[in-house]
């Protein structure tokens, strides 16, 4: 045996295997490249498992083509019982989740694994860049500043989450996707949730932050590139019914499910976030359809819910939809004195 075939042994002998669970739903197009983008990763202990959550595209056969890659079938259930499918056959001491539209970059698991390692907490989620068509952008996070109010190093480096930083941004926002975390094995609670339409992923964490303190790391630099067309069950879909499924599905089961976990500060937000998912899904049912009983009823929710709240909402909106009025307006009588 050479000394550089020992040498891969060595470090395969000494470093923890990670289980990388690809859920996968008629995507045979797309799930090759995903599991290329791991079968080429820098850090080389890597279990990877296809999770077929009944497709019939002849995925079986594509995935077969591949060394090293377990495959297992199950007859259509969502993608959080897909994950959870993975999950039972995973063997890792560490977990990720790659969506099969998404592709990692050749170190996303090495830097991942290293910085799990070196600050020793729960969970690590790593930046990405978004690809819609032939347009590349900047990720979420950084768009919406979401994540500035904790970050303590924005050039690149880690910031660290404590227990108390992670409850209030979980409880706010899902800030990571699936493709985006690496979670130590021994900090699950039970798995993804399969009652979830969209934020299974969301719930994952969640429920592991508000049963026991968990701490967490991010790190602002890109190290994989997610994916955004129709068939994405979040992103690139229409926003009516992205609020109807998360917002007013999802999100009210967050709130049931973990109601004895929650403090009253807590509750009380989480009831005028709901408001304003129902206020949005009227206002948006509104202008799409026209007025409706449903419109009615979803606003008459939001006032019911969080009367003030609401009021706020409403305010602000009214006040930024006289603002861009009177832009048009301004545009339209500056056109006019052009001609």
């Amino acid at each position: 045996m050479s000394e550089q075939k020992l040498s891969s042994i060595f470090i395969l002998m000494h470093q923890k295997l990670v289980s990388v669970i690809i859920p996968t739903y008629n995507r045979a197009h797309l799930v090759v490249e995903a599991i290329k983008s791991v079968k080429a990763q820098s850090y080389p202990a890597t279990q990877i498992i296809v999770a077929d959550d009944g497709s019939q595209d002849g995925t079986a056969q594509i995935v077969a083509q591949f060394e090293n890659v377990e495959y297992y079938y199950q007859e259509n259930k969502g993608q959080a019982a897909a994950r959870n499918l993975g999950l039972s056959y995973a063997k890792g001491q560490y977990i990720a989740s790659l969506d099969s539209d998404d592709i990692w970059d050749k170190d996303f698991l090495k830097v991942a694994v290293a910085a799990l390692e070196r600050y020793q907490v729960d969970f690590v989620f790593l930046n990405w860049t978004e690809i819609f068509g032939t347009k590349q952008s900047s990720s979420e996070w950084e768009r919406s500043k979401i994540l500035r109010k904790y970050s303590k190093n924005p050039n690149g480096e880690w910031s660290l989450l404590n227990a108390e930083e992670v409850r209030d941004l979980y409880l706010k926002t899902c800030p990571a996707p699936s493709s985006a975390l690496l979670i130590r094995r021994s900090s699950f609670v039970s798995g993804w949730n399969e009652d979830m339409k969209i934020a299974d992923d969301w719930y994952l964490i969640l429920e592991m932050v508000l049963m026991k303190p968990c701490s967490a790391a991010f790190n602002f630099s890109p190290h994989w590139t997610k994916h955004i067309h129709s068939s994405n069950i979040y992103h690139g879909r229409d926003e009516i019914e992205v609020i109807r499924d998360l917002g007013l599905h999802d999100e009210v089961l967050f709130a049931t499910r973990f109601h004895e976990r929650l403090t009253f500060v807590e509750k009380s937000s989480l009831q005028k976030k709901l408001a304003i998912n129902h206020f949005n899904f009227g206002r948006l049912n509104w202008r799409r359809d026209g007025f409706s009983l449903e419109v009615l009823q979803s606003i008459a929710t939001a006032f019911t819910l969080a009367p003030v709240e609401s009021v706020l909402y409403f305010t602000r909106l009214s006040f930024s939809h006289l603002r861009n009025r009177s832009r048009i307006a301004r545009d339209k009588i500056k056109q006019s004195q052009k001609i």
